[in-house]
């Protein structure tokens, strides 16, 4: 339960504890951690009895709660007037009824740009130069539990595991969704020599000439051939499962797919096959559920069964630089909110 008497006027409505970022971007300002209030983990219902009893116009959410409807109703009866979704993508926020409902929604697309387009040539570079070999294999000792090496030395140091690295000169790298990611993607991407093609229907027309890549015209012309797939789009209800099983059979059986934006955006379950099946290699920073609970897919990685994937926890995001820019930014952005100033980065503008 949420007590004081005073009350917030920008509520950091999850994930952060300490919100000393934020008061620092907004100097003046009274500002409020709900899960500091809490002592816990909020859930939506948290958040509604904390904005009624503390008259709050301003919040800054981060992913763990949903903004449906119904929530929306009721934090715009409460006086809520703006939310800033600290981050690029807003799938836990239902822009439509936010609009509808005359609540101001932002995001924070400028951000940690450098970091993801770094992580997912890491993670591309993991795959392609096979650095999964390179980790010595383990194994348990029935009798004790203790876990040792499962070669000897000797038959590690062997450079013949490695004999089917590809030259990455010349290899064709695809990318869904062209936007600011995915261009800082294909930069990286040239500076290796890759061949860069990608498919955004939403991009303006002039940007493969600008860029020097290719611009395809569908799906299917994008993944036909492609060494790589990189996925940089935004989950909406036509990108959610759009990288399905009729999609991964159009990769070639070498082709290894990268996921840093939305897990949804890949059926797993498709995914999972493919790689059984030794179709496909995958690094994922993003699943469909985080944590992943009951996720047959990360069931299977983390027992050792699927040597081709590697999964890293939605760090693709992250340095101590980007996660202090965020920070800064979407408080920045709730105080022009506050201030009655117009926003930098609407998502509900006309």
């Amino acid at each position: 339960m949420v007590t004081g008497s005073r009350s917030p006027r920008v509520l950091v409505a999850d994930f952060i504890v300490e919100p000393d970022r934020e008061r620092e971007a907004l100097p003046g300002v009274e500002v409020a951690s709900l899960p500091a209030l809490l002592g816990r983990a909020p859930a939506e219902a948290d958040l509604l009895r904390a904005v009624a009893e503390a008259p709050t116009p301003v919040l800054i959410a981060w992913t763990t709660l949903l903004f449906d409807r119904s929530t929306l109703t009721a934090l715009r009866d409460a006086g809520v007037r703006a939310l800033v979704r600290s981050g690029v993508g807003y799938d836990n926020v239902d822009l439509t009824a936010a609009r509808e409902l005359g609540v101001v929604v932002c995001n924070v697309p400028d951000y940690g740009t450098d970091e993801v387009a770094d992580h997912a040539l890491a993670l591309l570079l993991w795959r392609l130069r096979e650095l999964g070999t390179a980790a010595p294999p383990r194994s348990v000792d029935a009798a004790n539990g203790a876990d040792r090496p499962a070669a000897r030395p000797e038959s590690w140091w062997n450079p013949l595991r490695f004999a089917t690295i590809p030259r990455l000169q010349g290899r064709t790298l695809a990318l869904l969704g062209f936007g600011r990611i995915g261009q800082a993607v294909a930069r990286r991407a040239q500076a290796f020599k890759l061949d860069v093609r990608w498919y955004d229907p939403y991009v303006p027309r002039g940007q493969d000439k600008t860029t020097g890549t290719t611009r395809v015209e569908t799906l299917q012309e994008l993944l036909t051939g492609a060494d790589a797939l990189s996925i940089h789009c935004l989950l909406s209800a036509e990108t959610r499962g759009l990288v399905d099983a009729a999609a991964l059979a159009l990769l070639p059986p070498h082709a290894t797919l990268v996921n840093t934006a939305r897990g949804p955006i890949v059926d797993e379950e498709a995914l999972l096959e493919a790689l059984r099946a030794g179709r496909l290699a995958a690094a994922l920073d993003v699943l469909t559920q985080e944590p992943p609970a009951g996720s047959p897919l990360f069931d299977a990685y983390m027992r050792g069964e699927l040597p081709n994937l590697l999964i890293t926890p939605h760090v693709a995001w992250y340095s101590q630089g980007s996660a202090a820019e965020l920070r800064g930014k979407a408080a920045a952005e709730a105080g022009r909110l506050l201030r009655g100033e117009e926003p930098w980065n609407p998502l509900t503008s006309d």
